[in-house]
């Protein structure tokens, strides 16, 4: 008898472990089915290709699921009902960086990891109708980015996306038009050479002021004849004018159509780095008129109805240090080039010179803007706007 209630009492606790394993993998199930359900009831996610996003400056649209864009300034615009927004990138490097404007917001920056990877922009929206801009931060070679597409609350809904202005400018230009180092401090404590911030950058800025599409199609370090450290067989300006990539390895490089987008104007601010060795191995200058005079002619060719704008950059100082010949010469030979064209089309604007700090030239952010201001009545006044 007491070995057959021991048995007995043995079993009911098997039986009883048996119970709660089996109640544990239910409520285990319930839990991944629960999981599964909500990763189903996720969003799918809008590509590129979507008549109602809209992408602005130079990409790469051989796959327009896929389009690929490594100069600043690029814009994905976007308007949309819902409560919160994702967007989905693949970064070749891990310095690039995108500013998101959210319903006229200050800008917010999200770095970009390298590879595959979404993020989310905005949560926790009112109800109602909201806009949104993503800008390319950073320089081509910083990175290359590839746009994978948008995600909305499931609740959401992208809409007809908002109207581009009619106006169009374009600039061509180095660092200081990509918008290079405009977060430097005194001391440059964050780093020589910040990154780019292309949305702050005064082309960008006086996009905003002349309510103007803007493409900014600009290299760091680049020049028109060499680039700062006197090389010639790369991508300078009249060899990346013709890109929508200017990467140096020609495999990740890709072509620009022209008549994709036309500028009522074109801002060419190209010099300071052809001179940056000057004097040790000092440019020719009938090259140099030479080499912009064909570029201008280039452009023309292309935008036959654009006026086109030439000047010679912030960094460029006539009076500190007369010695220092690029400086003094610079916007004497873009105004020959201006003469030799001896056409109304072409224009040449003053620079005024903006100091940035003693450990890096590049104008900061407030200096882009005041560089915007003094642009600003030139173009108001020659385009009538």
């Amino acid at each position: 008898m007491e070995d057959s209630a021991m048995h007995n009492s043995s079993s009911k606790k098997w039986i009883h472990l048996l119970g709660t394993l089996l109640l544990m993998l239910s409520l285990l199930a319930g839990t991944l089915f629960a999981q599964s359900e909500n990763t189903n009831e996720q969003a799918p996610l809008v590509l590129p290709s979507d008549p109602h996003i809209v992408l602005l400056g130079r990409c790469d649209f051989r796959d327009p699921n896929q389009p690929r864009f490594g100069y600043p300034g690029v814009t994905i615009k976007i308007r949309f009902a819902g409560s919160s927004l994702s967007a989905r990138f693949l970064s070749d490097t891990e310095n690039n960086s995108i500013d998101v404007i959210v319903d006229g917001a200050a800008p917010m920056v999200y770095p970009l990891p390298k590879g595959p990877g979404e993020l989310e922009l905005a949560k926790g929206l009112e109800t109602g109708v909201h806009q949104a801009e993503i800008v390319k931060r950073t320089e081509t070679w910083q990175g290359i980015i590839t746009f994978l597409g948008i995600r909305l609350a499931k609740e959401g809904m992208l809409l007809d996306p908002p109207p581009l202005p009619r106006r169009k400018l374009m600039f061509i230009g180095d660092s200081v038009t990509c918008g290079s180092g405009v977060d430097n401090t005194p001391g440059c404590k964050g780093g020589k050479f910040n990154p780019s911030d292309g949305y702050a950058s005064y082309g960008m800025v006086l996009g905003r002021k002349l309510d103007a599409q803007v493409h900014l199609v600009c290299y760091g370090g680049r020049g028109l004849v060499r680039d700062y450290r006197g090389k010639r067989d790369i991508l300078n300006a009249p060899q990346f004018f013709y890109v929508s990539i200017p990467a140096d390895d020609p495999g990740e490089r890709a072509g620009w159509s022209h008549d994709r987008w036309i500028p009522d104007a074109v801002v060419v601010s190209l010099g300071t780095n052809d001179f940056n060795l000057d004097q040790n191995d000092p440019i020719k200058e009938e090259e140099f008129v030479n080499a912009y005079v064909n570029f201008v002619r280039a452009i023309t060719a292309h935008y036959p109805k654009a006026l086109i704008f030439l000047t010679e950059g912030a960094i460029v100082n006539d009076e500190s240090n007369p010695s220092r010949r690029p400086l003094t010469v610079l916007r004497g030979l873009i105004k020959k080039a201006v003469e030799t064209l001896s056409t109304s089309q072409v224009q040449w604007v003053e620079s005024r010179h903006y100091p940035g700090f003693d450990c890096d030239a590049h104008p900061t952010r407030a200096e882009h803007l005041r560089i915007a201001q003094d642009f600003e009545p030139v173009l108001r006044n020659a385009l009538g706007w």
